[in-house]
Parts: structure tokens; sequence; C-alpha cells
């Protein structure tokens, strides 16, 4: 589904993608972890279109992101929930999800459907500003699903989420993944990478690990610190 090469990017003079190749495959849910300022996030974003590469590809779903006539076709592949809120605050959960499905040229009853999809059916006339931490994550997710994407991609959506919500947040995302999604998150819960399939490490603007959880594990738990001593510091 995703497949990025020898990707490169900087911020003036200071280099924070130096050659980075990471693969997400059809069907799979891929975690992202590394330290703060580790280059995660503007690696989603490069990904998402939302920033450009300096140099390197990218392919998603086999078309290539620097070909113009492809641009729609990912365009509607990609469903991107990014780490800060932004939908408007000044209209309703519902409001806000009809709104992109006239961007999508959907019809407004998908807005029904994702709402229930993401616990927000209760909560569909309140003003997004007015909704709790939680719940606008869950409306943000919506958001990201409302044209049925094929690739996921996730930026810490969990981020200061109480535990309830969490657990929530990740039923939601396995049974999304069942459509025949493929999802690529942020996390900074290490716990939740038993969530995925396989994950990479971004360290020193590149990737320093891409594999399978089961080369972590001891005694079936996962070893985190093995991780974080390994390949984050």
């Amino acid at each position: 589904m995703l497949l990025v090469t020898d990707a490169h990017k900087s911020y003036g003079k200071n280099p924070v993608l130096e050659g980075v190749d990471i693969e997400v495959k059809d069907g799979e849910i891929k975690g992202l972890i590394g330290v703060n300022g580790a280059g995660k996030s503007t690696l989603i974003e490069c990904v998402c279109g939302v920033k450009k590469f300096d140099s390197g590809e990218i392919r998603i779903g086999g078309y290539d992101t620097s070909d113009r006539k492809a641009r729609k076709i990912i365009k509607n592949t990609i469903g991107y929930m990014p780490q800060s809120f932004r939908l408007f605050n000044d209209l309703t959960a519902e409001e806000n999800l009809k709104y992109l499905c006239a961007v999508y040229r959907l019809p407004k009853s998908k807005a029904d459907d994702v709402m229930e999809i993401c616990r927000l059916t209760g909560h569909r006339k309140m003003l997004a500003g007015n909704l709790s931490g939680g719940y606008r994550q869950l409306l943000s997710m919506a958001g990201a699903i409302v044209h049925t994407p094929k690739f996921l991609v996730l930026d810490e959506p969990t981020a200061g989420m109480d535990p309830i919500f969490r657990r929530q947040f990740w039923d939601i995302i396995r049974e999304y993944r069942k459509t025949s999604a493929t999802v690529l998150v942020i996390t900074h819960y290490f716990e939740e990478l038993v969530e995925c399939d396989t994950f990479a490490c971004l360290a020193n603007g590149r990737i320093a690990f891409n594999g399978s959880l089961a080369e972590f594990k001891q005694d079936g738990l996962l070893n985190i610190e093995q991780i974080l001593n390994k390949y984050t510091f």
C-alpha cells in the first residue's frame, strides 16, 4: 500500500529525514514510533501530501504521488487524522461530517454511518469546540474515514485519551481494518504496539527498525525497555 524510498526532508539547514525507507503492506496495521522530534509527523505529512519531501519517492497503492494524474486517486485512497484537531469548532459534529460528505461528493447519510461507527451519535448536535478531548478525537477519526479510504494514516490518535476512550478507539481501528483497509499509526503508547502487525522505529533521520514485534517478546510479553534502549536513545 505504501512504499517510501530514500526520503529526505530538511527545515532550513536542519535535516529531519535523511534517507527514509519504509513499506506498509496491504491489509496490515503498522505502528511508527520514535522520540519527540524524530520526524514522525513530518514523514506522515509528506506521505499524505501536506508537505513535500526534498527528495525521494512515495508510492501509494502503486501510484507515484508526484504524478499529477494520480493525485485524485491517491486523495481518495488516504484517510488522514492529523495530530491536532483541524475540523470546525463552530460547527456541530454532524455539520462537520456533512461538510466532508459534500467535499467528497458523498450522500449526507454517510455522516450518520460514521457517527455510529465512531460512537458519536449521542453527540451529533454538540459543537465540536464543546466536545471533550476524547470525543474530538473520535470526530477526527470519523472525518478521516467518511470517504471509506483504503489507507488510514493516524498521527498519535490516542494522545491524551483516558484508557476507556483508548480502548474504544482501537475497537474502531480493528473494525475498520475489516473493510480491507491498511493502517499506519504513530503512537507514544508502547502498549499499543501489541495491536500492530509490525512496527517501524524512526531515529536519527532514518528507519532504525522495521519488522515484527515477535523479536521483542519475552515469555509472551513485549519488552519495551529493549526497544527504547536499542533504537530510540
